[in-house]
């Protein structure tokens, strides 16, 4: 099936990831062979050699933790590598995550018939842009040629808010996912939502809740009821009791968002100091999960209350809450976020699947992002008449201008000629009637639309005796619901300097694509040749322009001693340009006068290891 927009999202998560598509005004989720609309985040090798993806990898946890990964999403853009016991084979997080990108692309491949080359991936709003390169990587190594990132806040505003009548609000978007946490002010106005603030913290999520319930609970009572000498998390003899008793606890979670008490029961958790088997039996009741989540919930709390101050926003300005994520079906969060009190105040919608609301709103994203028109098949004889057309998939406007450009073959002069546009499903059927082109071939129109259904135009080229002419393409559609502007920058971005002081070329909220280029001056002379000489310009993001030891070093640009034709004395001008795309990719140039050269680098964005 040839498409004109990306069409697919996925939402990567560190625990469970979702594959769906826009068909229209609606958004179809896949499911995978076992029938779940969610496949696990892990990654399993069995004795063959052979790799598995979703819920077989992750009940493997249990009897195979040497060779099984999961909840890599939180080690993307570092250094890490999960190394598989059974073959040393070794794997990045990155290389991870393209395999369960390809195990979604094989769940619509198997459904449809269609293969799956560009893609909409979510990432946390809180994700720094090693992070981001870390997942676009991934996406490459899946396959995907197309694959614009999206802020998992912004993803669920857009599921929420794709085809609603709300005009001039702001939204709340509150995303606990299984590890990572984002808070995000959304407004919606003329038609278009925005981010105004965000904030987050990678490491606040579901499975710190899981993790609480098993040192707290589970650890103390298999200890009390068995002879269990040093039962602990880093003690390797117990690495699969532990991963027992995560899953536990996960599945002990999720039964007391309905359940007022779950039972947990296990015959066999492992063997005991005397070789015989350990038992665990217990009750945990729903007061006890809200005790050892009310930490975990406040830290989200005051998140949102600081990125709600930073704009001066009252709970009172905000209209609602969305509610993103499966923690988010706790019942006690959810009535502990309402509390006027302890909580947020704000009214909280029920409208979406937390589980799969981002997904659904990184497909409507792919709705609005044009491909590029594929190549003709060899042997095809091409349309004499090619149509580049400019216009947006979607928008909120019911007479969307469209305009274009008409190329013949051999040059041919167009005076004369008319392009037309037809809707033939409209009632009665609607015509844009007859507009003429320039000489040029070029030609500007207003169509008409309607709300809550794709429209669908047919291209109509006639020449100067009102004959019609083959063109490509012949069709395309618009649809009426909110679009996205300019995603904002997360982190301010700038360069490290020499006093230890970082020039910020992009604040915090900068929309983003952005560009912008700075004169600096070199602190240190550099020969050409000599070894070890060289000029360095470090890439950081963070808030800290006094102290940028204390923002993260995302990459260097760097031009050595060997790369240049003559001495550079102190104080030689160099300008620094820096671009940012879309997706939050970096790219950096230095120009240098006195060399009249200039030198670039795509920023390789990757987190170094703490040295312990």
């Amino acid at each position: 099936m040839s498409r004109s927009t990306i069409d697919f999202g996925i939402d990567l998560g560190t625990t469970n990831s979702t594959i769906a598509v826009l068909a229209g005004t609606e958004v179809q989720v896949f499911r995978n062979n076992e029938g779940f609309e969610t496949t696990p985040s892990a990654v399993w090798y069995d004795k063959g050699g052979r790799l598995f993806v979703g819920r077989r990898a992750k009940e493997r946890l249990e009897d195979d933790g040497d060779n099984t990964a999961a909840e890599f999403k939180l080690q993307m853009g570092t250094t890490t590598e999960y190394r598989f016991a059974r073959d040393t084979r070794t794997m990045r997080p990155e290389q991870l995550s393209a395999e369960v990108l390809k195990s979604l692309k094989a769940d619509v491949t198997q459904r449809t018939g269609e293969e799956v080359r560009a893609a909409v991936i979510t990432v946390p709003a809180a994700f720094e842009l090693p992070q981001c390169e870390a997942t676009k990587k991934a996406a490459e190594l899946a396959g995907l040629t197309v694959s614009p990132l999206l802020q998992e806040p912004v993803a669920a505003a857009l599921a929420h808010g794709f085809q609603s009548e709300s005009e001039k609000v702001f939204w709340l978007a509150y995303d606990l996912g299984g590890g990572t946490f984002d808070a995000a002010v959304i407004q919606v106005r003329d038609g278009t939502i925005r981010v105004v603030n965000h904030g987050g913290d990678n490491h606040l999520g579901g499975k710190l809740i899981d993790w609480e319930i098993v040192d707290s609970i589970l650890v103390p009572a298999a200890v009390r009821d068995n002879q269990l000498t040093d039962f602990r998390r880093g003690n390797p003899k117990w690495r699969a009791a532990f991963a027992k008793l995560k899953q536990a606890a996960e599945q002990a979670k999720i039964r007391l968002s309905r359940d007022p008490s779950a039972e947990i029961l296990m015959d066999f958790l492992c063997q005991d100091d005397r070789g015989q088997p350990a038992r665990l039996e217990l009750e945990l009741k729903r007061g006890e999960l809200e005790a050892l989540a009310e930490p975990f919930i406040v830290r989200s709390i005051n998140i949102c209350r600081k990125v709600l101050s930073e704009k001066r926003l009252a709970p009172g300005d905000i209209e609602r809450v969305l509610l993103v994520g499966g923690p988010t079906l706790m019942t006690y969060l959810r009535d502990r976020l309402a509390d006027p009190a302890q909580g947020l105040g704000i009214p909280l919608d029920f409208g979406q699947d937390p589980l799969t609301v981002v997904a659904r709103g990184a497909a409507i994203f792919a709705g609005t992002q044009r491909l590029e028109a594929e190549a003709p098949v060899a042997g095809a004889t091409p349309s004499p008449y090619a149509i580049s057309l400019d216009y947006k998939p979607v928008g909120a406007d019911t007479e969307p201008l469209v305009g274009g450009k008409v190329s013949a073959a051999g040059g041919q002069i167009l005076a004369g000629y008319t392009v037309e546009f037809v809707n033939e499903a409209a009632r009665p059927p609607w015509r844009s009637g007859k507009v003429g082109l320039s000489p040029e071939g070029t030609f500007v129109t207003a169509l008409w639309a309607e709300k809550g259904r794709p429209n669908a135009y047919r291209v109509e080229l006639c020449d100067s005796s009102g004959s019609a002419r083959p063109c490509a393409p012949a069709t395309f559609t618009y649809t009426v619901g909110l679009a996205i502007t300019d995603p904002p920058l997360t982190l301010s971005l700038g360069i490290a300097l020499a006093d230890g002081t970082m020039e910020a070329f992009f604040p915090k909220g900068t929309p983003l694509p952005a560009r912008r280029r700075s004169i600096r001056r070199t602190t240190v002379e550099v020969r050409k040749g000599q070894t070890g000489s060289l000029i360095a310009i470090p890439v950081v993001e963070g808030e800290n322009r006094n102290r940028v030891d204390r923002n993260q070093l995302v990459g260097t640009l760097e031009i050595s001693a060997d790369h240049i034709r003559r001495d550079l004395p102190p104080g030689s001008e160099i300008e620094v340009t820096i671009e940012v795309d879309a997706s939050r990719l970096v790219r950096t140039r230095a120009y240098i006068p006195l060399l009249d050269e200039e030198f670039e680098k795509v920023i390789k964005l990757e987190k170094a290891g703490a040295d312990p």
